[in-house]
């Protein structure tokens, strides 16, 4: 059993007596906040034996690198999608029009071809491959098991294979993400609209109704019975 979750912006630490696990790792300019946040607890990046990614937005596995002896869990479809994703728009002159195969709601959304112009040049700045970690490092959702104590569970919505992290603390918690943004379905939360909003809603409805605690992608952990 897993126990001592703790958070800090998009990251969380899990703790037991074997295993160090960071669950997201935030964007790369928090990198210094990740780990001010690691020493109060009294531990340093060589402590972390485990990083999670529930999905591969730039403020989520930014700071991947800054653990150097951890395996990288994460799902190689997820990956697959947004190296493809951001290699079809930093390609691309028109941004706003390519990402419509990646985000297919985003004409009804009412996006701004210029927002989303605005989007890429920032993304640019803040994603690199290489931080996500060498592939030598990466441990499979698909195929590998996590600890004892952690157990995967599928959220896709927010993008196509988004996945959120049951801890078997006590009592448990959901570690879930951005399949649930915040406390409150009406908080203002800068990213990026849902891949499905059908599949988002449904998934953050299936959280909420689990009764346990949840750890949210962008707001201090919740009671689902508490979630508006």
């Amino acid at each position: 059993m897993l126990e001592g979750t703790s958070y800090s912006s998009s990251c969380t630490l899990v703790t037991n007596s074997t295993h160090r696990v960071v669950i997201d790792t935030g964007l790369s300019i928090q990198g210094d906040v990740l780990l001010d946040a690691l020493g109060a607890r009294g531990l340093d990046p060589d402590d972390i034996d485990l990083v999670v990614n529930t999905h591969l937005h730039v403020d989520h596995c930014g700071n991947n690198l800054l653990f150097p002896r951890a395996t990288i869990a994460l799902s190689k479809r997820e990956l697959n999608w947004t190296l493809a994703f951001f290699e079809a728009v930093f390609a691309s002159r028109a941004p706003e029009v390519v990402a419509v195969k990646f985000y297919p709601e985003l004409p009804e959304a009412g996006v701004a071809p210029r927002t989303i112009r605005s989007v890429t040049r920032i993304a640019r700045l803040m994603w690199s491959r290489d931080r996500v970690g060498s592939e030598e490092r990466f441990q499979w959702l698909e195929t590998a098991n996590l600890p004892d104590g952690l157990d995967v569970i599928p959220t896709p919505g927010h993008t196509p294979h988004h996945v959120s992290i049951l801890v078997a603390a006590s009592p448990p918690v959901i570690v879930s993400g951005d399949a649930v943004l915040a406390r409150s379905h009406s908080a203002k939360v800068r990213t990026m609209i849902p891949h499905s909003r059908e599949q988002f809603e449904a998934t953050r409805d299936t959280l909420l109704q689990s009764g346990l605690t949840i750890i949210p992608g962008h707001d201090a952990p919740f009671a689902a019975s508490e979630g508006t």
